[in-house]
């Protein structure tokens, strides 16, 4: 959880950083009330702890502020002052105030009163968006500029996890224009695909037409396929992707996209709007090479490098460049490995039977059960289903202890 503390008084910030960081809170720190509103919308803080009396901007202004953005008026507010006074109490309830206390305090106390209003604040997120029929769903883009690692099979069977996770609406998205392998892998039949959309006129871009165009899975998942035959890349508009991705977003809670081996303007904008951007490579010098040339460019693009993840997938039991070395080389930790498993994925490929669904105990279907959580939306994370998963219950049995 993100904690953004604003207080004038650095004592109480060294105070809480131990405290925090054994509770697995990540703490931020703003010395005075401007700074502490420009580092909201940046570090989007799950809890805020407000020192009441601070320089440029007090903490009442903050909380006046905060509940009037409708994107942090559910965040928990903990408000700290020197001063016991209830005039000052009941003006911070008044502002929307979660709790309150007064300085000198117990680092464990504030930590304990941290853990029930995270969960109250989730909740209340929850209740908001189903209110509103909000839907922000989780996309994650599966990318790499080196074909051969796997990413159309990944795309599939990381996919059936987020579903067989949460049993939420999820939509495999192929937007591979050319030769997309998403219906093959599923063996499926698609009854439409992105050749219904071409020529279409944007303002006839209607909720009915995109939902035709999701073919069902008999799974239970969902599947936009790619046309029977190429088309162009550059077929459809920027404002005819945006709008289409716009409903796409309304109609599921999680969309895991295939894209091509490039930087099309299909792939730029399939990778500008994601949620996570995961980019596969496997352990050999030209899929290093690549991935290296992939994260330059994202940087060029401005695409936050904060959103991607990289995936080794060892197309070897025994790789030849070791997971340390690529590390080292891309200066940066790879956060997934899938395991080498040749049989089983293999005849997955060549039946159109995800190893997923057919064989659920492989240990690379217990990585992606693994990535699906980690990929999924903290406040999701945070609320236990009403009636937990097989695949949701060995994930979370094997998660640290709190």
């Amino acid at each position: 959880m993100r904690v953004l503390l604003i207080d004038d008084e650095q004592f109480y910030f060294k105070l809480l950083q131990k405290a925090l960081k054994d509770a697995e809170y990540q703490l931020e720190y703003a010395k005075s009330g401007n700074e502490g509103l420009a580092k909201i919308p940046s570090f989007e803080p799950e809890m805020l702890i407000v020192d009441l009396k601070l320089p440029e901007l007090d903490g009442f202004e903050i909380l006046t502020r905060l509940r009037r953005d409708p994107k942090f008026s559910y965040v928990p507010v903990i408000v700290i002052t020197s001063k016991d006074e209830l005039s000052e109490k009941l003006k911070a309830f008044e502002l929307g105030a979660d709790d309150y206390l007064v300085k000198p305090f117990q680092p464990e106390e504030l930590v304990a009163r941290m853990g029930m209003l995270a969960r109250r604040g989730r909740a209340i997120q929850m209740v908001q968006k189903e209110a509103t029929g909000a839907n922000d769903a989780t996309i994650v883009t599966v990318h790499s500029l080196r074909g051969g690692v796997g990413c159309s099979s990944i795309v599939v069977n990381l996919g059936l996890a987020f579903y067989k996770l949460w049993g939420k609406q999820t939509l495999l998205l192929d937007s591979v224009l050319t030769a997309g392998q998403v219906a093959l892998l599923l063996d499926a039949k698609p009854t439409a695909t992105w050749e219904n959309l071409v020529g279409l006129e944007p303002e006839n871009l209607d909720d009915a037409v995109v939902a035709e165009i999701m073919c069902s899975h008999k799974s239970g998942i969902r599947y936009m396929a790619s046309p029977r035959y190429p088309i162009a890349a550059d077929t459809f508009t920027t404002e005819e992707l945006r709008l289409l991705m716009e409903k796409i977003r309304k109609q599921n809670d999680f969309v895991i996209v295939d894209t091509s081996h490039d930087f099309s303007d299909m792939s730029i904008h399939m990778l500008s709007m994601s949620s996570t951007i995961l980019l596969v490579m496997a352990p050999e010098m030209a899929s290093l090479r690549t991935t290296m040339s992939a994260l330059e460019i994202y940087d060029r693009l401005g695409i936050s490098l904060d959103k991607v993840k990289i995936a080794l997938n060892n197309n070897s039991s025994n790789p030849a460049i070791k997971q340390a070395q690529l590390e080292k080389v891309l200066k940066r930790p790879i956060d997934f490995v899938l395991p080498f498993e040749a049989g089983e994925v293999n005849r997955a490929l060549n039946f159109g039977q995800p190893f997923i669904l057919n064989n659920p105990d492989l240990p690379i279907c217990l990585v992606l059960e693994k990535m699906a959580y980690a990929l999924s939306d903290e406040t999701l994370k945070g609320l236990p289903p009403a009636m937990p998963s097989p695949t949701w219950k060995r994930v979370t049995s094997q998660l640290p202890k709190k």
